[in-house]
């Protein structure tokens, strides 16, 4: 028996990549995550920092934080043009604009090499 959710797997294209976020100390991360997950197309971000990563964050006195995480997406033609779309939207309200869509968030990296199917 053909189950939906291979069905749906078939019809959209399905990725995930791996980010690096740097935001600021006195944000929540938790609201960063939140203004990620708001971009279209977004549709999971799991948090993967270690502990390693959070006890380093504690003891960092210029104000930023560093986290990890995954995001899976909906493609349209190309994965890594979508990439280049999330980084200008989570950066920037419009493109040009010096200020933040996401507040808190300072920088964003993707990393092209975990870019996979699922």
């Amino acid at each position: 028996m053909i189950k939906l959710k291979d069905i749906l797997a078939e019809a959209l294209n399905i990725y995930s990549v791996d980010i690096i976020i740097v935001s600021d100390k006195e944000a929540n991360i938790t609201d960063v995550f939140d203004g990620i997950r708001a971009i279209r197309r977004v549709t999971i971000v799991n948090s993967n920092t270690g502990d390693e990563r959070e006890a380093k964050n504690r003891t960092r006195t210029d104000g930023k934080e560093v986290h990890t995480a995954t995001i899976k997406f909906v493609a349209g033609q190309d994965p890594k043009q979508d990439l280049d779309f999330f980084k200008t939207t989570m950066l920037q309200s419009d493109k040009g604009d010096p200020n933040r869509r996401i507040p808190g968030l300072r920088h964003v990296v993707f990393k092209p090499k975990s870019l996979t199917k699922i």
